[in-house]
Formats: C-alpha cells, sequence, structure tokens
C-alpha cells in the first residue's frame, strides 16, 4: 500500500565553527568534520580527529574505488594538503607509504587530521562542488584507520549562504539528541556507503508500506515532483512485494544530480545517486503517455531500487569484506547488473507506467545493441565480468568491436531464464522466485554467491535442469534461444536497417537507410567526426578510423544531418570516395556501395493471450 506524503524538510542551519573531536572520549574514536572550503576552488575540507591511538603509528588510508563501480579511480589523487597534528597543536610527522597510505607519528593526546580535496567530478562516484551544491562520497573524504573497527562520528557543515540555508541529505545514522548535521556509523563500510548531499535541494517525502522514502533534486529545475514521485513509488512498492519479508530499509533516499546532460547511478545500501538531465524530466504541464527521456529515468530509478537487494545484500562471495585498495575479480556480475537489467524495465509495465508496446521496444532496444555489437560474437559474458575493471570501464575505439557488455548480455540470459523457466514449469516459476530464493539463502544471511548458484537454486528448488543453457550462455558465444522462446510466448523478432545515425532500434520505423554505412559520427566544424566504426561494414572496409573528419562523399560536402541521405543516393553505384582529414592530412578513402545492414532489432506482439501470460504473471 502507497501512502504519499508530499513536504520540504527543514532548513538545517550549522554552527559555523569547526568541531575539534569529541570532548570526553577514553576510547578509541573516529569524528570527521567535512565542509566546503571553497566553492571557487571546488575544495572540500575534512577535519578527522583519532582519539585512543596509543604510541603507535597511525596508518591511514583512502579506498582506491567505490563498491558498485569497478574502476580504479585512485581518490587520494585529489587530496591536496594532508597535514597533523597532535592535541597540543605540534606538528606531526606524515609518510606517504604509497599512493593512498599514510603513516603519521603520535604525539600527545588526540590527533587531528586536517585535508583540503579537490572535488569537481560531476558523477555519482567521486565528490563535486558547485555554487548550488556539493556531494561526496564516503570513499573520496573519510580516510580509514588501519587495524580500527569502529564506531566513527560526522559532522556537516554547510556553507554560509546570502540566499537560503543548504539543507543536508544523507542516509546516514542521525546521531542521538543532536542536530541535523551530526551523524554516526558502527564501521568502515557503513560509514562508506552512505553518500552526503548538502546544498539548495528539493526534498521531498513519500511513504511505501513501512519505508520512508526521501527525494531529492538539486539546484532549480521544473520538475514536476509530484508526478515523479507517485510513480516512483509504484516502482517501490513492487520490489518490496517481491522481497516481503524482513525489508532490510526503514528509510531510502533518491538523490538526483541534475545536470544539463549526464546519466548514471550507484547503488548503497539505503540511497541511491543518479544524475540526469533536468531537461529530460517532465514539467507539470506534460502529461502522459511517458515520453521516452523519463521513461529512462524511471528504468533508472527502478534498477538502483532493486540494488538494494540484489547486488547490497545478494552479492559475490568475493565481495564480502571487500579490499577497496585493489581490483577484486568477478564472473559474476551478469547476475546482479544483468537481471538487474531485465527486471528494471519489465517492472515499469507491472506497475502500469508503461503498456506492453513500450516495454517490447525497450527490450528490442537491449536486443539491437547486442545484435550490432561485435564482441558479442568474441567475449563471453562471465570474462566481460571479470574484465570489467579494465576493459568494460575503460572502453576505447575497439570496445563495440570486441567486448560485450554483461549488462546487456545478462539481461538476454534473465529474459531467457525467465521464459525457459515458464515453459518447463506451467508458468508457476519465473525469475523472479528464482531472485527471491537467492534472497533467501544468501543475501538476507550475508552469505555470497558462486558462479552456479543460480543453476543450483534452479536445480535444488525448483527441479528444473538448464545445465545445458548454462554452459551455453556463460561460456560461449552463440547465439542464445532468444528469438524462439519470445516466438513461444506470442512475440515475434523483427529486424530492419537503421534510419538515422542515432537510431536506437525497438520499433518499426516508417523510413530506413537503404546504404550501408558502419560508423558512428558527430557534427565537426566541417563535415562530421567519426567517433566508432563496426566490423564488417563498408566504413570499416574502406578503411575509417575513429577520429577521422570525413568532409565530403563523391562531390558533395556532408554534414551530420545530410551524410545518409547523400549515401542512400548511391544506392544503384558499387562505389564512391570519402574525403577525410586524418591527423591534418587529406585523405581519399575508396568505398564499396551495399544495401543497408538489418542490424536493428523490433518485436511484434503476434498472440497477446500468450504474450500475457509472460507480462502479467508476477506471483506476488
Amino acid at each position: 500500500m502507497i501512502t504519499l506524503k508530499l513536504r520540504v524538510l527543514r532548513k538545517i542551519e550549522l554552527n559555523p565553527t569547526m568541531h575539534k573531536g569529541p570532548n570526553i572520549l577514553t576510547n578509541k574514536h573516529v569524528n570527521y568534520c567535512v565542509k566546503v572550503n571553497s566553492i571557487a576552488a571546488h575544495l572540500f575540507e575534512v577535519e578527522q580527529t583519532i582519539q585512543g591511538h596509543g604510541d603507535e603509528d597511525i596508518i591511514l588510508r583512502l579506498p582506491a574505488w567505490i563498491p558498485g563501480s569497478y574502476m580504479i579511480r585512485d581518490f587520494a589523487k585529489n587530496i591536496v594538503s594532508f597535514v597533523a597534528v597532535d592535541e597540543a597543536l605540534q606538528a606531526l610527522a606524515v609518510t606517504k607509504k604509497d599512493k593512498q597510505t599514510w603513516v603519521v607519528t603520535p604525539g600527545k593526546g588526540a590527533v587531528t587530521i586536517k585535508l583540503h580535496i579537490y572535488a569537481y567530478d560531476l558523477s555519482v562516484r567521486s565528490a563535486y562542488i558547485n555554487d548550488q551544491y556539493a556531494f561526496f562520497n564516503g570513499t573520496s573524504v573519510f580516510l580509514e584507520w588501519q587495524g580500527y573497527s569502529g564506531p566513527y562520528t560526522v559532522e556537516l557543515q554547510t556553507p554560509d549562504s546570502s540566499n537560503k540555508p543548504w539543507q543536508i541529505a544523507t542516509a546516514m545514522t542521525p546521531k542521538k539528541d543532536a542536530s541535523g548535521s551530526d551523524f554516526v556509523a558502527n564501521s568502515y563500510q557503513e560509514l562508506i556507503d552512505h553518500p552526503v548531499l548538502m546544498g539548495d535541494l528539493d526534498i521531498q517525502s513519500f511513504t511505501v508500506g513501512s519505508v520512508d522514502f526521501k527525494f531529492v533534486l538539486t539546484g532549480e529545475h521544473h520538475a514536476d515532483v509530484e508526478r515523479i514521485c507517485n510513480d516512483v513509488a509504484k516502482l517501490c512498492e513492487h520490489h518490496l512485494a517481491l522481497f516481503d519479508k524482513d525489508v532490510p530499509i526503514k528509510q531510502y533516499w533518491f538523490m538526483t544530480l541534475l545536470c544539463q546532460a549526464g546519466f548514471g547511478g550507484l547503488e548503497h545500501s539505503a540511497s541511491t545517486v543518479l544524475q540526469y538531465s533536468r531537461e529530460e524530466l517532465p514539467s507539470t504541464s506534460q502529461r502522459d503517455p511517458i515520453p521516452d527521456g523519463y521513461r529512462t529515468f524511471l528504468s533508472l530509478c527502478s534498477h538502483e531500487f532493486f540494488h538494494t537487494w540484489h547486488v547490497k545484500r545478494n552479492k559475490p562471495a568475493c565481495f564480502i569484506d571487500m579490499d577497496l585498495s585493489s581490483e577484486v575479480y568477478t564472473e559474476q556480475l551478469w547476475i546482479y547488473e544483468g537481471f538487474t537489467s531485465y527486471i528494471d524495465d519489465i517492472s515499469l509495465y507491472r506497475t502500469g507506467l508503461i503498456d506492453a508496446d513500450s516495454y517490447l521496444q525497450l527490450l528490442g532496444q537491449t536486443m539491437t545493441r547486442l545484435k550490432r555489437n561485435s564482441g558479442n560474437k568474441k567475449q563471453t559474458v562471465t570474462e566481460s565480468s571479470f574484465d570489467a575493471w579494465t576493459r568494460f570501464y575503460q572502453q576505447d575505439a575497439s570496445a563495440a568491436n570486441n567486448i560485450v557488455s554483461y549488462y546487456a548480455k545478462g539481461a538476454e540470459i534473465a529474459l531467457c531464464l525467465d521464459l525457459l523457466l515458464r515453459q518447463k514449469s506451467d508458468n508457476t516459476t519465473t525469475i523472479f522466485d528464482v531472485v527471491r530464493q537467492l534472497w533467501e539463502q544468501f543475501g538476507r544471511h550475508n552469505i555470497g554467491s558462486q558462479i552456479d548458484t543460480i543453476e543450483k537454486i534452479i536445480h535444488q528448488e525448483f527441479n528444473i535442469d538448464l545445465a545445458d543453457f548454462f554452459v551455453a550462455a556463460l561460456y560461449g558465444v552463440d547465439p542464445l534461444p532468444t528469438q524462439q522462446l519470445l516466438s513461444d510466448f506470442g512475440v515475434s523478432t523483427k529486424l530492419r536497417a537503421r534510419n538515422a545515425n542515432n537510431d536506437k532500434g525497438g520499433d518499426k520505423s516508417k523510413t530506413t537507410a537503404l546504404v550501408d554505412f558502419g560508423a558512428q559520427y558527430t557534427e565537426a566544424p566541417m563535415g562530421v567526426k567519426v567517433t566508432q566504426v563496426l566490423e564488417t561494414t563498408a566504413a570499416f572496409e574502406a578503411g575509417l578510423h575513429v577520429g577521422d573528419i570525413i568532409i565530403a562523399l563523391g562531390n558533395w560536402q556532408v554534414a551530420k544531418t545530410t551524410l545518409q541521405s547523400i549515401l542512400d543516393r548511391l544506392l544503384d553505384q558499387t562505389s564512391s570516395v570519402l574525403h577525410v582529414l586524418r591527423d591534418g592530412r587529406l585523405l581519399a578513402l575508396p568505398m564499396q556501395i551495399h544495401p543497408a545492414q538489418k542490424d536493428t532489432v523490433y518485436l511484434e506482439t503476434v498472440d497477446v493471450i500468450v504474450r500475457d501470460v509472460w507480462l502479467n504473471n508476477p506471483k506476488f
């Protein structure tokens, strides 16, 4: 049941003096005080007070990566100053051990570390300060005292504002009998799992079941927040109903960093940070149907909230007590990001936010990405997961031709599993049952999964043997039985050529390209700049490179809006010439003219009744 109540939280005004740590503490303790030192310089100031260290050297370390984003980011590189003093304000010796570790020689009494941290990465992963808000993840600002297990206290101080006081948004536990700027954490893992947002915020509240939700937008916007909260509440209700036992949260925050253009989401135990274009959110003047950009935002909200169970609690065994100083490898990201990528979109349909045609369009777009991806035929989904650190998160010009996304491929595997389970159980078992069993047996007991955990759950709990499918899906690159399974459930898979350079697929389209090209491009001052070249296409065979500036095709100057139409006029010819600038050189590249490849997927319903057995069959 949903109870929706919108309100703006009270503004929090803070004491302007920096706190120097607890007054009376006899045991080990760590206190952090974080404030915005300079908006113009994008600097946080962090004072970390350490009590009870004795005569031992204090070893401090900052993580090299943040859970949920599998890339070494070396957050310590943003520390621009590091000083340490003792209780008598005497400077202490500081030795840098490696890129992210410091050793402080203790002095008399409590030790205070003072940091200045550069924060200008507009993303969900790091830290960012502008004139409207300041944001940070704990992995960017909280040094870990090695060998210390907790507790921690945190004080937040907002800058003085001539306009209106800044507010604070975080899922961190408030300190008892303190102002709204003091918080506590029992462990370092808990401490860094609650991002902090301070600024000119629009904070709204709604309740679903026993959970209090906070929805936050940064800065100026024209969004219809009431509509968004109503829609997001339906998704929250759907996910809570799936995991209806022992709800692991009492409060949850959706924190959205609005920008002109951008996209991202990062999950946490009781919150998520989203980055999204303010222009893509609906205003009060926009009503149904749901625009594509808003539909994507709702999918993002659905995806990140589902991670509350499926990543933050259901997780690979190697993610229990992770080492954040170096890579932690797993072959299982297809389970966690892939399953979530399937469930996030279908949940929009099951909550009534989109209709069946809209959902099939989204599914067709996922299948289009895989169809166009040569890497789907070269890299397995388990390899993609294992190599996330070096290949998926550090993609170069070769990525589209050589790697596959464990998001998209994992979603296809989840789709196939859902349909196979239904077939073999007369629609009594679904992918949702499998995920729920994963939670009951593993996540809620803090037990990590293994690569064969999903297969074992299906076999042991539902008496269904899918061994052959798992071998093919996880360790092979041959096509999955997706088209046949969809056909068995009343949905036909169709192929067509692209209709434009930015065509994502998913719909039938009235017009399509006539001539193959095979390169992605953006507008350039003269012509277009090539950003991607796909294998087995005319552009690839002609020798076009990423970074080339195409200025003409044949005798015709090209632009982003005209290149395909010029190509289509050449359908009756056998060849033409691309005139390109490459690193200051003018080249003429002969290009063969071939009919456009049918690399775009769309889905059509051929049997509504059978289709709806699949789409309308949640058992919770």
